[in-house]
């Protein structure tokens, strides 16, 4: 389940993936800070939920200009990038967005997500 709400004062938007052995259920909000509240049902109903502040495009820029400048200065090393940056993982992203406007395009079904 997807829901985004951005049309009210305070902007919602939930993930929420239901499984045989659980559910994982990934909120944005507020406690004290902006964040995700990630909680973890498992299938006797017992519940363990995390906050993690919300760093957002900021960090992943910080990220990605930090790589470029050790990529320019190290040329003709062995440089490593971030691996949250690779296009491996935009293409990961972008499959399971792909997989969740075809499920909706269908009434729910569920759709597998491509593999990269």
């Amino acid at each position: 389940v997807f829901v985004m709400v951005v049309s009210s004062r305070s902007p919602k938007i939930l993930w929420r993936v239901v499984g045989t052995n659980g559910t994982l259920q990934i909120e944005r909000g507020f406690q004290g800070q902006h964040g995700y509240l990630v909680s973890l049902y498992d299938a006797n109903g017992q519940c363990k939920s995390s906050f993690f502040p919300f760093s957002g495009v900021t960090e992943e820029l910080k990220a990605f200009f930090n790589d470029v400048s050790e990529n320019t200065l190290k040329k003709g090393s062995q440089f490593v990038p971030e691996h949250r940056l690779s296009f491996v993982e935009g293409a990961r992203d972008v499959a399971l967005l792909e997989a969740m406007l075809e499920s909706g395009s269908r009434q729910g079904k569920q759709v597998q997500v491509k593999k990269f």
